[in-house]
């Protein structure tokens, strides 16, 4: 059992990429294993649902998924939503066709987001609904949101780090208690 960390974010200086190898480190002394992909480095090219299948990009990120018990997404937050690159990795790995079945049916999903401001916390909500119903995912209702007034000195603030914590600490304790599910999803309303 492994849970897949994935930090979205193309910002050479991200915050929600600290946050993801927070995560990382976090799942890490509770004894869980741990994958982390970083979308910056794989340069995706775009979704057209043909040669995407061929390319190295969609092997690996499918490949990775597809064994992963939980997955930990991880974005900045723009324009009220989460990054046009975490919608793409979705994208890739949750298409489905006549040869290629989605990776991200059944697993247990966290949402870690760093902002500007502390409006947009539900930022994430879309996309979890997208997830939730299409691919029956099991969203952690402890997501992570981060705003500028958590950092202090480019760190996590003492304040916020007890949440991060604590949604790993439930992130874990899903994917244990599910991975014994006796049912296997697929497309169906």
């Amino acid at each position: 059992m492994y849970i897949l960390i994935v930090s979205s974010s193309q910002d050479p200086n991200s915050r929600s990429r600290i946050l993801a190898k927070q995560c990382q480190a976090t799942l890490e002394t509770l004894a869980i294993d741990t994958k982390f992909v970083d979308l910056d480095e794989l340069n995706i090219p775009n979704f057209d649902n043909n040669t995407i299948y061929e390319s190295s990009q969609y092997k690996y990120l499918h490949a990775i998924t597809k064994d992963a018990v939980g997955i930990v997404l991880c974005s900045p937050t723009y324009n009220w939503g989460t990054c046009s690159e975490l919608k793409k990795y979705i994208e890739y790995v949750g298409s489905t066709d006549e040869q290629h079945v989605g990776a991200l049916f059944d697993k247990v999903i966290t949402f870690v987001n760093s902002a500007g401001l502390p409006h947009s916390y539900m930022a994430h909500t879309p996309l979890a609904n997208s997830l939730m119903l299409d691919f029956k995912c099991i969203i952690n209702p402890y997501n992570v949101y981060v705003h500028d007034r958590h950092w202090v000195n480019g760190m996590l603030s003492e304040e916020r780090k007890p949440r991060l914590v604590k949604s790993m600490q439930v992130m874990h304790e899903l994917c244990a208690l599910l991975e014994g599910r006796t049912y296997k999803s697929e497309w169906e309303i």
